[in-house]
């Protein structure tokens, strides 16, 4: 599937090629950059390996270009969002936890929420999301 993901403030581009790029800080104010990748429900994450994040802790993120937190608070204080832009031109938004070794990633459509990852159930009280899926 080709798909480009884009941030929510800006609407730049985030990835390039088969990776998504984050800005991040850690808890220790340490700032480094992510590599996602584009497919949902991968959970390998690239690093310089000096950018130290612990298993729980809670990364902060923000669009590469804007230097805007991409944090959405209207779910949870741990749910970050950017948008995936099919090859139809139609739009989702991509929910995923900042909490490093949490793998939870939703997929929304105006109809439907998609889960991934075993940690996906965690948020899903906070929100009507639990109604859509």
């Amino acid at each position: 599937m080709n798909a480009n993901y884009i941030c929510p403030h800006c609407r730049n581009y985030l990835n390039v090629n088969d990776r998504i790029v984050i800005s991040a800080k850690n808890e220790k104010g340490q700032r480094g950059v992510l590599l996602f990748s584009i497919h949902l429900g991968d959970y390998e994450i690239l690093k310089h390996a000096n950018f130290e994040m612990e298993e729980n802790e809670k990364i902060s993120m923000f669009c590469p270009c804007c230097h805007k937190s991409l944090i959405d608070r209207r779910i949870h204080d741990n749910i970050y969002k950017i948008l995936m832009q099919d090859e139809e031109d139609q739009e989702y938004e991509i929910l995923f936890s900042g909490v490093y070794g949490e793998r939870c990633t939703y997929q929304i459509t105006e109809e439907k929420v998609h889960t991934f990852g075993e940690h996906a159930s965690k948020y899903l009280n906070f929100t009507n999301l639990i109604d859509m899926s």
